[in-house]
């Protein structure tokens, strides 16, 4: 039988613990985060309970019935030594001994069933959570992506949901536990005797407060842990991908990386070991005083039992004693209730900082569907900053695109043509003029219908670490064989796809490392001509591109924008010469448009980009 110095070094030994929780918020001097106890938290909190409110009744029913049944073995024991030893009474002996056995068997198995419908509720409301966090981040904008950390966002939805298992489960699940288990137990005490239930309970202030003061250290030490590993995670993060592993490489900095990561891995290991130490010495302290719990109840006990005075028996002093576990367990473990709490809070507090977030560009009450689409492009006075303090990645620009016309974006860099391209499928929203397309408003259109009429192939191409297939049906999950291969031949790879090892079934690698920079470019073309969208824009999409393979696919995508609408960064003179008109940027401001033969006659912007950077490129180049 377990004694109450046992159950107060499991309780001191799990003090602070946070389940992860410990980069969550910025720590105040001693306690760490300090989240509102508002009612509104709570009760948004609860919603998410309530769909399992039948599952957390078993529950709590599983919680008194085992609470009950852990009452049971002392009274068996006071039994034994009581009734059955002096009375010499063999069959009420075998009985009470079947009911030892029993009673962790029962509990053992209502325990099973406790943390079975405890775990249903936890997972269920991680996948609701994760499931919500996760649609709510692809509503965000573009904006939100370009200023948070991929890391964090990860984090977010993977570690904090996750940490909401152990808030359940150690955290609402215990304190129902250890105050059901405290009650019951103080009622037995008094009721099998209340001067030693007096005497059992003096000495529990006496590590309450040192217990909570460790568990707001130790929180306090696991968040900064957590903050360490985090910086050591996102350090392992940059450097060990494609792009840093290679990187790391080319200038040699093999040993350098290894000294930062050595030095990071330190900082964990010197917090993780003070985290492991913390209160060791005061738990030494009072081990010894919870010592005296039980034995003043000796002391007391059987200066009773040997005087012959107050009715106590043998039986019922060691009952006692071994409810003190009981008794002091669950007290150490409540005292450190306000730590428990806060770091649930603070769980749920960084989940819901993120679902709080207002989308920059959503749907308008009211939005239509874009339906038959022409193609005219409009921009109406339109100004737009990345960031409100700084200068305007576009100001006051104003021009229009005809429907099936080829337009080309040129310009310094900096100049605002990529910015262009972002505003019509409407990844930002301009602070002020407006974009239309066929002379309705992008913002009072849904988004879904208007990418539905927009091909994008981005100057950055992406490709998924899985097959050739999925990466092109991407566009269109419905598109047959035959169509994916028309799509690649018009983009001049299909010749290589049937060239790798499984064809189509070749897993191109992570962001499609296995090919070239050029072979990477024309599978993303070719799934722009898959999704044949009236609108297609092209930020450098043949920037990769030798000039032979980008003549070819200028001839394939010839035929596919007739009639259609081509916004083109243009970097070569080949696009340029192909535009039917010309739009110059410059700082943001549109400063030239026109044909090729119109611009030079300005002896302009163009002109003299013309000069420096086109005249030479006669091949296409």
């Amino acid at each position: 039988m377990r004694g109450p110095i046992d159950g107060l070094g499991r309780s001191l030994g799990g003090m602070g613990r946070t389940y992860g929780l410990g980069r969550i918020m910025r720590p105040t001097p001693e306690e760490g985060p300090r989240v509102p106890l508002s009612r509104n938290v709570l009760r948004r909190i609860a919603r998410y309970f309530k769909p399992y409110h039948g599952r957390a009744c078993l529950v709590l029913v599983c919680v008194g019935v085992a609470t009950a049944i852990g009452l049971v073995p002392p009274l068996l024991v006071r039994a034994i030594l009581d009734h059955v030893i002096p009375n010499g009474n063999i069959p009420l002996l075998t009985w009470l001994v079947i009911a030892m056995i029993c009673a962790p068997l029962v509990s053992g198995l209502i325990g099973v069933a406790q943390n079975y419908w405890s775990i249903r509720i936890s997972q269920g409301i991680m996948f609701d959570l994760r499931n919500q966090l996760y649609g709510h981040l692809q509503r965000l904008s573009l904006r939100f992506y370009t200023t948070t950390r991929a890391g964090e966002i990860l984090s977010r939805v993977n570690n904090d949901v996750n940490a909401v298992r152990g808030v359940i489960m150690g955290t609402f699940v215990g304190v129902i536990t250890n105050l059901l288990t405290l009650v019951a137990t103080a009622c037995v005490l008094f009721a099998m005797d209340w001067r030693l239930a007096l005497l059992g309970c003096a000495i529990v202030p006496t590590f309450v407060l040192p217990t909570r003061r460790i568990g707001r250290i130790r929180h306090r030490l696991s968040r900064a842990t957590q903050e360490k590993q985090s910086e050591l995670l996102a350090l392992m993060q940059d450097v060990l991908n494609i792009g840093g592993f290679v990187l790391m490489r080319l200038f040699g900095q093999a040993d350098y990386e290894a000294t930062r990561f050595k030095e990071r891995n330190r900082d964990v290991l010197e917090l993780q070991v003070r985290q492991a130490m913390v209160g060791r010495w005061l738990f030494m302290f009072l081990t010894v005083i919870a010592a005296a719990g039980p034995a003043l109840i000796y002391w007391y006990g059987g200066w009773r039992i040997a005087r012959g005075t107050g009715g106590l028996t043998i039986g019922t002093m060691i009952a006692f004693v071994a409810y003190l576990s009981n008794l002091y367990r669950p007290t150490a473990r409540l005292a450190n209730i306000y730590v428990e709490i806060q770091g649930a809070l603070a769980v749920f507090g960084r989940i819901f900082e993120y679902l709080d977030l207002d989308p920059d560009v959503k749907d308008e009450p009211g939005a239509v569907s874009l339906q038959a689409v022409h193609g005219r492009i409009r921009f109406e006075n339109v100004t737009f900053s990345y960031k409100s303090d700084h200068r305007p990645a576009l100001e006051h620009v104003s021009f229009e695109i005809q429907p099936g016309q080829l337009a080309a974006l040129v310009g310094p860099s900096g100049a605002g043509k990529t910015t262009v391209t972002y505003l019509v499928p409407r990844f930002y929203d301009p602070q002020s003029g407006r974009v239309t397309v066929d002379a309705k408003d992008v913002r009072s259109v849904t988004q879904a219908s208007l990418a539905a009429h927009v091909g994008m192939v981005t100057q950055d191409t992406f490709l998924f670490h899985t097959t050739v297939r999925e990466n092109l049906s991407y566009a269109r999950p419905d598109a047959t064989d035959d169509e994916l291969v028309a799509a690649a031949q018009a983009a001049y790879i299909h010749a290589f796809i049937v060239s790798l090892p499984d064809g189509y079934d070749t897993v191109v690698g992570e962001r499609g490392f296995r090919l070239s920079g050029g072979e990477k470019q024309r599978l993303s073309i070719a799934r722009a001509i898959l999704k044949d969208p009236r609108i297609l824009i092209l930020d450098e999409a043949t920037s990769s591109l030798d000039s032979e393979s980008e003549a070819a696919i200028q001839a394939a995508l010839g035929p596919l924008m007739e009639g259609r609408t081509t916004l083109v960064v243009a970097h070569r003179l080949s696009t340029i010469l192909a535009a039917d008109i010309i739009l110059v940027l410059d700082e943001g401001r549109l400063v030239e448009r026109g044909t090729h033969e119109e611009l030079l006659q300005q002896n302009g912007l163009y002109a003299r980009l013309y000069e420096t950077q086109f005249q030479g490129d006669t091949t296409g180049r």
